[in-house]
């Protein structure tokens, strides 16, 4: 009999542990902050890119601008007493060196109210963009400073974009800490891409055609202070008249999970995803 009894509680033990197994097999991994935080951020810091391109800093002053924007001319930064620069702080006289004669030089462009970006997204706030040499030069370092950088009216970026022109088509982008926050949530991130433009390279001075193929890796922290990192396995595609990223796939691994691969969709411009991770396919919005 206690013979009996022996067999039944192993038999017992052995059920619950095979259950427990079970249990733990098809359990769904819905870690998804980190997911919707490295969208929240990379679609905005990759959006920065176009609209430097657009603006054209290839020749003696600057484009002009709308209504809604305005640019200023800080001057050259190894003459900070300059107040009120004059022509020559955007002035190129040699045209093969591609150099600013007084570079480096600081411009700015500012966001009024009342601007909206060829996505459709309010924004409000100032880039600070110094460079040496005009846009067009290759292997020059352009670094983007956001100040008081507002988007959709409720999410402040910060931080440095530093943006080196490859060839007539790339750029790379290193994001160096980057910083998204609400008010009520934070997130860190930070990483190098590489942006080649796949539409709009006909139409130069406008960037709403704009299209861009984007590779490469990041990192962050997302708003539950969970760190990530991610790596782009199919070119994720922006349209600079999306504010969405609307194709390509990544993966995505956050600390203390599996990593994850998130698809960006098929090429429609809306707010839509997916992540599979343990043969699970999850949906989730890009904001």
């Amino acid at each position: 009999m206690k013979k009996n009894n022996i067999i039944s509680s192993i038999l017992i033990v052995a059920s619950i542990i095979t259950l427990n197994s079970c249990k733990k097999k098809t359990e769904v991994d819905n870690e998804s902050q980190s997911v919707v935080d490295n969208a929240v951020c990379e679609q905005q810091f990759m959006s920065i890119q176009p609209v430097i391109s657009e603006k054209g800093i290839t020749q003696n002053g600057i484009k002009r601008t709308t209504a809604f924007e305005t640019w200023t001319i800080l001057g050259a930064i190894n003459t900070p007493s300059v107040t009120t620069p004059g022509p020559n702080d955007t002035l190129d006289v040699s045209p093969t060196d591609g150099i600013y004669d007084n570079g480096p030089v600081t411009f700015q462009l500012t966001y009024n109210t009342g601007f909206f970006g060829n996505d459709g997204i309010p924004r409000t706030g100032s880039l600070k963009i110094t460079t040496a040499k005009r846009w067009s030069a290759f292997n020059n370092t352009i670094t983007v400073d956001l100040v008081n950088f507002l988007v959709n009216g409720t999410v402040t970026y910060s931080g440095q974009v530093k943006i080196t022109r490859t060839n007539a088509l790339s750029v790379t982008c290193e994001v160096v800490n980057g910083h998204c926050t609400n008010g009520s949530w934070n997130i860190d991130y930070q990483g190098t891409k590489t942006l080649t433009q796949i539409g709009g390279q006909n139409t130069p001075n406008i960037e709403a055609d704009d299209i861009y193929s984007i590779t490469g890796n990041a990192s962050g922290v997302n708003r539950e202070g969970r760190a990530f990192t991610t790596s782009i396995t199919n070119a994720l595609i922006k349209k600079s008249s999306c504010k969405f990223i609307t194709s390509g796939s990544l993966d995505l691994t956050p600390e203390g999970f599996k990593t994850r691969t998130v698809d960006f969709g098929s090429g429609a411009c809306d707010d839509d995803a997916t992540y599979t991770v343990n043969g699970q396919t999850i949906s989730f919005k890009l904001k």
